[in-house]
This record gives structure tokens, C-alpha cells and sequence, in this order.
């Protein structure tokens, strides 16, 4: 570890470095890690943009799905809106959050940082039918569509206007601060659509309080010897009190209103504010495009030279930049201008621009900030949508300078219920438009759950049932889903499924059935921990892509930075093995997507915790030069034989020499302990490998094709079929076929 550390420091890049002696540091720093590696306060140190999404924890409550605003010209206070309540939890002045340093600042929420002006708590912010009662199963999810939705937020230079319905009236509002005298004071502007029924929304709080209603636009909270004065200015507006909560009240009308909300501990400042007798600025002024608040950054990339028939590129990410953002990258996709997206899971988008052949000067911008630990993105219809904890957003760029306007819930269903590892992770659609995207285990009912949101956003469904952590999954041009899960309880070893809807996937707390399962759907392939301990996600190569690697799979290596190939087993076609690709990435490989400009296939990952990443994040291209690669391109088992053809004409004396080949088999325990160990077929309890005799080789007659006699093929949950030989050329074809045979 301390090796690759003083590399990152002089300079160094994979492309650069002895990558032998970098990949066997790398493995070791992946065993060697411990939990204070992984603490890190730079999370704290990160300029961001006018809010950020997150759950966060308060003394009164956590807010599963909360935005915390920072508001006024000079940040002086800060709102949180639940977006699933449509409410807001709190405000307070003099601060804005405290960032957790834990495990990158990932896995602990932040909590409020400053005074309390106001607490409501988890309440609901809006009445239905007279109701305030919390509708939800569990006070889970978000409300009812017919209560009300939020519908996304704008930003307007560091304003942030609020979007959502209420009883099917639409409401725009904005919070925002100023001083009067020295004095801050919090305000609240709110536009209605017009509406047959009266609406009433919960203005302020404060526990143990007592609050006074001084008249009908105005009233008083009291407090540890505080008072907290609160003004409500527009027409058919007026406060009411219950329960010692302060209410909005807005009265029917068949026209648009607008209402402003004013709060402060100074009775001398909300009454300056109002005697002003300023007009109500309407929001629309800013839902149509606003002044961008970021500046663009350069860098440069690094050519790779060509290794066994592929070259990594290198686009160098602006790890030194003016607000010291963090880039863990976390997805990526490709716009119609040539341009691409990519996601950083502390919650920007970033927009390049310059993707050319020389990779002289590429221009990143930030194109969003403040989303909530994204871990997926993609690009429909030229626009971008990103998987966070708390829904899919989709981003408008209304004015076209390069900067996202409106951040749009496209779907907010998803359950969250606060747990450090329940990431929503992957973002991908299938061929008539749907969306899928994978929970991390949690304890309520989208925990470790595979995903399916319809091609509207109108609709989220569970597809599949079993997963842990999984950060990895891909749709095959016939659209079936792939998930890659971590190794764990219930996962023996990284597998990766070839799902069905309806299917588990083996992890027992995660089934979400009536009946606890015995048993589990076979993977399409187990993973040998030295090929990969941590899984990314899948996706194909494109046709006229790649030579004779055009249609298969690639996977993507979280843990080991490295990618691989699938193939299908030809006899068996749920299941397959994998072979590595050459090179090593900066970070841990998660999302790949293939350029439709240029062809190439984009690699993007981070570095998180049990990883041989060297870098935080990476953005990194991989050629195909052309040629062979002199590995296995399909393959086929049977009953005492496995057939392999290559892609390159093999040295016929090589290639039947029996000695150029081993075969090992072995199976894993499923069960609650943290992984397996190695467990042997024909001696069930030894812990070892069975290494499998075989018979004899022949090469077929078009010279790439060799039939491997094994009579003591059997049914494994892994095996690795190593080659050493030349082709006819006398090139070195050397590697290892590793997957699974859940049947012969």
C-alpha cells in the first residue's frame, strides 16, 4: 500500500508504473486493509453547491429523503424539505451541515450544524381532506399520489425554488434569508395554482413550546426563554393554531396565489420586512433557466500503448480543483454532442467535453451538484438520469449553458429507511424504455431487490428477490438483467445471475417471501476471488465491435480494477465462465458504456473500501486495436467433455499435449458466515480443490477448436480450466476459463 501511495504521489499512472509489481502491491493492500484506512475528512472540506439531498440525522428525528437548502445572499441559515413528507423538518442560522469522515463520509449521515429556529419533525406538511395523520404502512415511502407528489426543485443561480402537488394543485415555493438591523430572519415565498379547496400547511413548531396566536397573521413560539415571531403576508392567507403548531391557511380561489411566510426571533425585523409592503415575487422567474455558478476546468489524458491487442486511455480527472469536489466517479454516459455525463458518488454530475483521439484537452464542468450518493446514470433521449438513495432524477439544462436548471423526480418510490449500506446502485434500461437499478440489503421491503420503474416513471415494481450489496448489473441486447453481488452471508463467492422476474438470488434475509426459501436460483457464474472479490456491473459488446469478441459480455471488477469477458456455455446457455482482459484500471472498475461516437468502450469506478484502486475515482477508455487476443471465444460442457475454440489457429502439437491444460473443480458452502471456502466435490467435508484428470486433447479440423476428454466432469459450483501453449504463429496463448456448471 505504501508502494502505490508514493507512486499517486510522484506522479505515477498504471500506464507508467510496472503494473506486475503495482498488481501484486495492490492485492495485498486489498487484505490489508482495515477500517481506519478508510476515514476521511475531505467530505467536510468540499465547497458544494446551494443544497444537498441525503438522509440526514437530527435530535428530533432522521429525515430519510431530507434536502437542507442553504438560503440568503450570504448562506446565513439553512431549511431542510422532506420530500417524502412535503414538509419542512427544521431551519436554523449559522451553519449548514456536519459531514461525516467515516468510510469516505458514505455510510453516516450528516447532521444540522448551527441554532434551531424551528422544528416540526417528521410531520406531514400539507393536510388532505382536513387529515394530518401520517398515511404511510411503517411511515415508509413517500405519500399518496392523490395526497400529494413531489415533482423535482430548480436552481437559479444558488436560489432554490421547490416543486410538488398538493391535492392535485400544483405549488412552487422558495425559502431564503436576509437581516434586518443584524437581525436573520427565515421567509418562505409560495405560489399556489388556483384551487377549489382551502390548503393548509404546517408553518413552524418547536418541542415543549408554547405558541400564541396573536392574530390572523401573526403568532408567537416560545422556547428556552427564546421567541420565535412568525408572519404570513398575501391575500386569502391567514395562520391558524393547533396542538402548538403554527398552520398556513389559504383559502379557495379560482386564481393563482402568492403567500409569503416570514420567521425570526426579532418581532422588530418580521415587521420592518413587512411594512416594506414589497410585492411577491413570482417564482416562475425562476423555473426558466438561471446564471450558472461553476467555472470549467481543464485536463489532459494519457495515451496508452497497445497490449495484447487493447490499449487503456487515461482521461485525467481534476482531482485539484477550486471547491475541492471529490471525485469518486461513479457512472457515466454519452450525450448526442459527444459530450459525456459522469456521476461522482458524493453527489455531482460533471459534463466533458474534448473526448477526441489525442484526449489534449478535455473540459469538465460541473453539470450538477447536491444529488444523494448516486452510483448510476444514464442517458435517455439526450438527457441525463441518475440513480441516488432517494429516487431517479432526471436533469433539464433549460437554457443550454451547460448547467442542469431542474433536477426532476422521474420516480421517488423507492423505500429508504436509513441504513449505511443500502445503496441504490446501477442505472440501466431495456429495449422498450423501462428502467432498472438494484437496493443494497435493508430492512424494509425494496431491501436487496432488483428494481423495474416503467419507461413513464409512473411505476416501480420489484423484479427480483436475494441480493446483498449488489454494485453491479447490466441488460443484454434480449434484455435479460444481470446482477453482480459481493461476496458475503448467503454469498459464497461473487456471482453474477442472469435474472428472472420473480427469481431469489440466494440471500436469505433478503428473500421477501411467505415462506423462508431452501434453496436459491443458480447463478449464470461463481467468480474465483482471484479474478474478482467485489463485482461492477455488465454490459455487451456492440455489434461490428471488437472482432470475435462482438455480442459478449464484459464484466466489470470492482475489487480487482479489472475487466473480464463472459461466455456463454453453447450447450448450457444459463450458464458460463469468464476470462480476463488485459490492463488494470486507476479505480475500481463499476460502469463501462461504449462510446456510440467513437466506438470505444469508457470505463468508470471509485475507490471505496476493499479495493486495489490506487486512485479516488477514474475515467479511462479501452481500444481495440484489432487482431487476436489468442483466448477462449466460446465454449461448450458435456458429460465427460468440455470444448473450447479459441480465436487464433493453435500449434496442433501444443494444443493436444494434455500437459498444456489443468483443470481444478470445487464447490462453496451457502450459508449465513461471511463467504466460503474452497470445498471439495468428491470429498465434501476436505477444504480443497478437486483437480480433475484429463483423458486427452484433440484439435479439431479447423485448427481453434480443442475437445477436452474429462471422464470425471462433474456438475460445479466453480471450476478454472488453465492453458499454456502457443498458436500456430508461436504466440504465447496462455490464461484460464472460470465458471460455473450447474449443469451437464
Amino acid at each position: 500500500m505504501v508502494f502505490i501511495i508514493l507512486l499517486i504521489k510522484a506522479g505515477y499512472s498504471l500506464a507508467q508504473a510496472d503494473k506486475s509489481t503495482l498488481a501484486t502491491t495492490a492485492m495485498k493492500a486489498v487484505v490489508d486493509q482495515v477500517e481506519s484506512d478508510w476515514i476521511d475528512d475531505r467530505w467536510s472540506k468540499v465547497q458544494l453547491g446551494p443544497f444537498l439531498s441525503s438522509t440526514i440525522n437530527t435530535r428530533n428525528g432522521r429525515i430519510h429523503k431530507g434536502i437542507a437548502i442553504k438560503i440568503g445572499k450570504k448562506e446565513q441559515a439553512t431549511v431542510c424539505f422532506n420530500t417524502e413528507l412535503l414538509s419542512y423538518h427544521s431551519g436554523w442560522i449559522d451553519g449548514f451541515l456536519n459531514l461525516k469522515s467515516k468510510r469516505f463520509g458514505l455510510i453516516e449521515w450528516p447532521e444540522p450544524k448551527g441554532e434551531m429556529i424551528f422544528i416540526n419533525g417528521n410531520h406531514v406538511g400539507w393536510s388532505h381532506e382536513s387529515k394530518w395523520k401520517d398515511p404511510r404502512p411503517n411511515k415508509l415511502g413517500s405519500l399518496p399520489r392523490q395526497w400529494g407528489k413531489y415533482l423535482g426543485l430548480y436552481r437559479h443561480g444558488k436560489r432554490v425554488v421547490l416543486h410538488y402537488n398538493i391535492n392535485d394543485t400544483t405549488v412552487h415555493e422558495s425559502p431564503w434569508a436576509g437581516e434586518v438591523n443584524g437581525k436573520i430572519y427565515l421567509s418562505r415565498t409560495i405560489e399556489v395554482e388556483a384551487s377549489s379547496k382551502k390548503l393548509s400547511n404546517l408553518i413552524a413548531s418547536y418541542p415543549n413550546a408554547s405558541t400564541k396566536h396573536v392574530n390572523s397573521n401573526n403568532a408567537k413560539i416560545v422556547h428556552d426563554s427564546k421567541e420565535l415571531w412568525i408572519k404570513v403576508l398575501g391575500q386569502k392567507a391567514s395562520i391558524s393554531i393547533n396542538d402548538n403548531r403554527v398552520y398556513l391557511d389559504i383559502a379557495p380561489s379560482q386564481k393563482k396565489r402568492f403567500v409569503k411566510v416570514l420567521y425570526s426571533n426579532s418581532k422588530e425585523a418580521i415587521e420592518q420586512i413587512a411594512n416594506q409592503k414589497k410585492p411577491i415575487v413570482p417564482l416562475s422567474d425562476f423555473t426558466k433557466g438561471g446564471p450558472g455558478i461553476w467555472s470549467t476546468l481543464e485536463t489532459s489524458g494519457i495515451v496508452g500503448k497497445i497490449n495484447n491487442s487493447f490499449a487503456i486511455d487515461t482521461i485525467r480527472l481534476p482531482f485539484k480543483n477550486p471547491w475541492n469536489a471529490l471525485l469518486f466517479t461513479s457512472g457515466h454516459d454519452f450525450l448526442n454532442d459527444k459530450s459525456a455525463l459522469i456521476a461522482t458518488v458524493h453527489g455531482d454530475i460533471w459534463r466533458l467535453t474534448g473526448i477526441d483521439k489525442t484526449l489534449r484537452s478535455v473540459k469538465w464542468t460541473r453539470f450538477a451538484t447536491g444529488l444523494f450518493q448516486p452510483l448510476g446514470l444514464k442517458a435517455v433521449n439526450n438527457q441525463g438520469y441518475v440513480i441516488g438513495r432517494d429516487q431517479i432524477t432526471r436533469l433539464h439544462d433549460l437554457n443550454n449553458d451547460g448547467e442542469a436548471d431542474y433536477y426532476e423526480n422521474f420516480n421517488n418510490d423507492v423505500y429508504a429507511s436509513g441504513g449505511g449500506h443500502s445503496y441504490n446502485t446501477n442505472l440501466e434500461t431495456d429495449s422498450k424504455g423501462n428502467f432498472y437499478f438494484t437496493k443494497c440489503a435493508e430492512g424494509n421491503p425494496h431491501g436487496g431487490t432488483l428494481l423495474k420503474v416503467s419507461a413513464d416513471g409512473s411505476n416501480l415494481e420489484v423484479y427480483a428477490t436475494g441480493f446483498r450489496n449488489p454494485n453491479g448489473m447490466g441488460i443484454s441486447p434480449q434484455d435479460t438483467v444481470t446482477v453482480g453481488d459481493q461476496q458475503g452471508g448467503w454469498v459464497p463467492e461473487t456471482r453474477i445471475d442472469a435474472t428472472q422476474k420473480g427469481g431469489f438470488y440466494g440471500y436469505i434475509p433478503m428473500h421477501h417471501r411467505d415462506k423462508k426459501p431452501d434453496d436459491y436460483d443458480a447463478p449464470f457464474t461463481f467468480v474465483p476471488r482471484i479474478m474478482d472479490n467485489s463485482a461492477g456491473g455488465q454490459l455487451w459488446v456492440p455489434a461490428n465491435h471488437w472482432g470475435s469478441l462482438e455480442g459478449k459480455m464484459i464484466h466489470l471488477s470492482y475489487g480487482r480494477c479489472s475487466a473480464m469477458i463472459g461466455i456463454t456455455d453453447l450447450s448450457k446457455k444459463t450458464q458460463g465462465a469468464m476470462i480476463s482482459l488485459p490492463g488494470r484500471y486507476l479505480s475500481g472498475a463499476m460502469r463501462g458504456r461504449f462510446n456510440p461516437h467513437d466506438g470505444h468502450m469508457y470505463v468508470s469506478g471509485l475507490r471505496g473500501w476493499q479495493t486495489s484502486a490506487v486512485h479516488d475515482g477514474c475515467f479511462q477508455r479501452l481500444r481495440f486495436s484489432g487482431g487476436k487476443i489468442r483466448q477462449p471465444i466460446s465454449y461448450s460442457t458435456h458429460p465427460g467433455k468440455i470444448e473450447i475454440t479459441f480465436d487464433t489457429s493453435l500449434d496442433k502439437n501444443l494444443a493436444e499435449d494434455v500437459e498444456s491444460y489443468s483443470l481444478e473443480q470445487w464447490n462453496y458452502l451457502w450459508s449465513s458466515q461471511y463467504g466460503s471456502k474452497d470445498w471439495s466435490i468428491i470429498n465434501p467435508k476436505k477444504n480443497e480443490r478437486d483437480n480433475v484428470t484429463i483423458e486427452s486433447a484433440k484439435l479439431k479440423i479447423d485448427n481453434k477448436t480443442v475437445v477436452l476428454t474429462i471422464p470425471n466432469l462433474s456438475k460445479a459450483m466453480q471450476f478454472e480450466l488453465k492453458y499454456d501453449m502457443d498458436d500456430s504463429q508461436g504466440e504465447l496463448v496462455r490464461g484460464s476459463l472460470a465458471g460455473t456448471i450447474n449443469k451437464l
